[in-house]
Formats: C-alpha cells, structure tokens, sequence
C-alpha cells in the first residue's frame, strides 16, 4: 500500500514520556485516556498511553499537544473510514 502524503511537514517531539507535540496533524478520529489516533500526512498516528488528555490541537497549524505517560506510538497507512458506517463496518 503506497504511503499517502499531504505535503504538510510532520513531526513528534517527546519530553521525559510526559508531553508529546506533533505537526502536521489533519485531525482527530479517536481520543481516550488510553489511546488518541489521529491523522497525519505520514499515515494515521496511533499514541498509546496512561492518562493521555489533549491539551492543545491547532487547527490551522496541524500541531497537537499531548499530556500523560506516553508508552508507545505506531502508525498504520492507508486511508481509513471517516464516517460512522465506514467505523462500524471496517
């Protein structure tokens, strides 16, 4: 499956696991306090972790803030559902 990239630049930077800042993040498709997924122009971001919370999501910048213990990151390519039949029938 070929990598899909939307031009924006995209990049993570984690302090001490605690605070994770992302860009080039499209949006949000799932936030809990175990897992955020979201879309970025490499493929969709997946942060696993403890007390995870979005303290900040800019929209216009595509950068993201994330707070809580961070225990891992993995990304999955492809273009996924985006809406609630295509969630539930995937």
């Amino acid at each position: 499956m070929a990598q899909q990239n939307s031009g924006k630049k995209h990049s993570i930077q984690i302090e001490n696991r605690e605070r994770l800042v992302a860009t080039g993040v499209e949006r949000i498709d799932f936030f809990s306090a175990e897992l955020i997924t979201a879309q970025t122009g490499d493929g969709r971001l997946h942060i696993k972790g403890e007390g995870l919370y979005i303290e900040n999501l800019n929209a216009d910048t595509g950068e993201l803030l994330v707070k809580g213990r961070v225990l891992a990151l993995s990304y999955a390519d492809g273009v996924h559902p985006t809406t609630l039949l295509g969630r539930i029938f995937k």
